[in-house]
């Protein structure tokens, strides 16, 4: 078994993120399928989403969701992949808030994440419960930019699933121990918090990016983001250690 420095180590490699982003590229689309099959003037995301939801906010935040568990299980299966020992959500018996944990050798308790990703630049938005159900001292935070105009593969069954070149930029990071100073009125039912990094945080929240960075404003840090192009060979993002696809076959 693998120590906590192991993975927090390895999490914060390009490969990881790099490795995570493919494989959600891999199977993304699968979720822009079926509306499509019953109205085939459905060509692009941005189609997908008007189709769906007349206001633009509410837009953004179902093409948001629509990704959210893939990330989540593509971060899981990919840390499997290289050696880590994951627990499922389901199996949290500390009855905090978390989306998977990983087993290390050097703590008696698991060690576990929540998955946090965004289209905003301003931040990330969850809805949580009171502070009273607990905290996770770790996040995967992921803000990205979506290719809306990019054309929907065909339904027909040649790779309907992947969305190849829909991530244009990223920001990734991974963060333990850090106060992610989530804002919102909790309470023991759900309510929306929202977490920003607040510019006295830049110093330390900066080495724990993989992609992208920030800069210092007047009150929160800026989240830039970094174009993914470099990362990809014929379209398709590719690890960057050995250069190969992503093994995403069925365990």
């Amino acid at each position: 078994m693998k120590t906590y420095n192991d993975l927090m180590k390895f999490m914060r490699t390009k490969q990881f993120a790099i490795e995570v982003l493919s494989m959600v590229e891999s199977v993304v689309g699968y979720n822009f399928m079926s509306l499509r099959i019953l109205e085939p003037n459905i060509k692009t995301l941005a189609d997908y989403a008007r189709y769906v939801e007349e206001s633009k906010g509410q837009q953004t935040v179902y093409l948001t969701v629509r990704a959210a568990y893939e990330f989540e299980y593509a971060i899981k299966r990919v840390l499997s992949d290289h050696g880590f020992e994951t627990v499922s959500k389901i199996h949290n018996t500390a009855e905090q808030k978390n989306d998977f944990g990983v087993q290390v050798s050097d703590r008696e308790q698991t060690a576990w994440f929540e998955v946090k990703t965004t289209q905003s630049k301003n931040g990330w938005t969850g809805a949580t419960h009171s502070k009273g159900s607990g905290k996770v001292d770790n996040y995967v935070l992921v803000s990205y930019e979506l290719d809306r105009d990019m054309t929907l593969p065909p339904i027909d069954g040649s790779s309907p699933g992947a969305l190849h070149g829909v991530f244009k930029s990223v920001h990734f990071s991974v963060v333990d121990a850090f106060d992610m100073g989530w804002h919102g009125a909790a309470t023991d039912r759900s309510s929306f918090t929202t977490a920003k990094i607040h510019n006295s945080q830049h110093s330390a929240y900066t080495p724990q990016i993989v992609l992208g960075s920030t800069d210092r404003k007047t009150v929160n840090c800026a989240i830039n983001r970094e174009s993914l192009n470099p990362y990809r060979v014929n379209g398709v993002l590719k690890s960057v250690t050995g250069g190969t696809n992503v093994n995403i076959a069925a365990k």
